[in-house]
């Protein structure tokens, strides 16, 4: 049965939930990889794409306070507490422009100061001093919290954003959609639906976002693929869309300096295993990307043979992940980042925010 549904998913053939429960418990990992690896071959050849980004953390002060989250603090009376004005994040996209960088990942606390117009006014300013900079911003569960401070609907706060210059939305905080892993883990954030239901706004208004999947601490298999599932429905609906999903990006869990330390993290095995599930079960969606930061190098090049496709950017000055205690660097070089693509047996190719191929000249002009 499995080498059916393998092959089945390998040559595109829609496979069940049941199906890919069936394959992440049962199936050989180095059949997984190559099924999910032909896939990925059939649609971009040796190619995996990057792209050259920075991030921007307004404030790490949160008033959610998730138990898996090591960036967040609770007040400013925190002596790790930050807060930036949008002066002080404008100069810094401007010193991080000298990087060549083509994108701003712009996520952080959440908190009654940081509010819709303070991001209206911050999309404003940094569009005006650097135009040719896309953004990718505010995690549904941002856009939910902004939304009822300023007692608009999603679709009206994702609208003056889109007209403030915001171009594109990160996966974050979609966590595991189980309401009971969620209970766990998250148990003040806003529920999947909600997290959903911004999306769904988002795609109708023409806006390519991501989604993620942290995994790895209280999750089961078949909570990992109910997830997928709800992602892939809600693609099919995008269909009929202007925007929808570009990537889905499986996120190891980090238990480093959170309140689950005791956790020994996922596994190598783990790691792959969900990767080539997300490849095979996840036939709309373009791209399975890697966050090279939570995965690791090393498996990150491993990967490439598992469905990966795109890599998460060179990330300068990541801070969300290095709260933990993970020991990947703050950011990486074009260099290095080729060399990682390489080192997987893969050409490592330059993408902007909606994957369309960089010139390099260009942006450099």
């Amino acid at each position: 049965m499995i080498d059916r549904i393998l092959q089945d998913a390998a040559d595109g053939v829609r496979i069940s939930p049941e199906q890919a429960a069936a394959l992440y418990a049962d199936a050989p990992l180095a059949d997984l990889g190559a099924a999910a690896d032909r896939v990925t071959r059939r649609r971009y050849g040796d190619e995996v794409t990057y792209n050259v980004n920075a991030h921007l953390n307004p404030t790490n002060i949160c008033v959610v306070g998730c138990g898996f989250c090591a960036f967040a603090v609770w007040t400013e009376k925190d002596e790790r507490a930050y807060a930036y004005s949008v002066d002080q994040l404008v100069d810094r996209a401007r010193e991080l422009s000298d990087l060549g960088i083509t994108e701003l990942h712009i996520v952080g606390g959440m908190t009654k100061e940081y509010t819709l117009a303070y991001y209206e006014d911050l999309f404003r300013e940094l569009k005006a001093t650097l135009p040719h900079v896309a953004l990718t911003a505010l995690t549904a569960v941002e856009i939910d919290f902004v939304a009822r401070l300023a007692k608009v609907d999603h679709r009206e706060a994702l609208a003056r954003t889109l007209a403030a210059g915001h171009d594109t939305m990160p996966g974050g905080g979609a966590e595991v959609f189980s309401p009971r892993v969620r209970a766990i883990i998250a148990d003040r954030k806003v529920p999947a639906e909600t997290w959903l239901a911004v999306h769904r706004e988002a795609h109708r208004l023409g806006m390519r976002t991501n989604a993620t999947l942290l995994f790895g601490h209280f999750e089961t298999p078949e909570e990992k693929v109910e997830h997928m599932a709800a992602l892939r429905d809600l693609q099919d609906e995008a269909a009929a869309q202007p925007g929808g999903f570009q990537a889905f990006i499986p996120l190891p869990f980090l238990p480093g300096n959170t309140e689950f330390a005791y956790l020994p993290g996922p596994s190598r095995e783990e790691k792959l295993r969900t990767i080539a599930v997300a490849r095979l079960f996840l036939d709309n969606f373009p791209h399975i990307k890697g966050h090279w930061v939570m995965l690791g190098e090393e498996v990150t090049s491993e990967a490439l043979a598992f469905g990966l496709d795109d890599l998460s950017g060179t990330l300068t000055e990541e801070r969300i992940a290095h709260a933990t205690t993970v020991q990947t660097p703050l950011g990486l070089t074009q260099d290095r980042i080729g060399d990682l693509i390489r080192a997987g047996g893969r050409t490592p190719v330059e993408r902007d925010t909606l994957y369309r191929p960089v010139d390099r000249d260009a942006v450099t002009a």
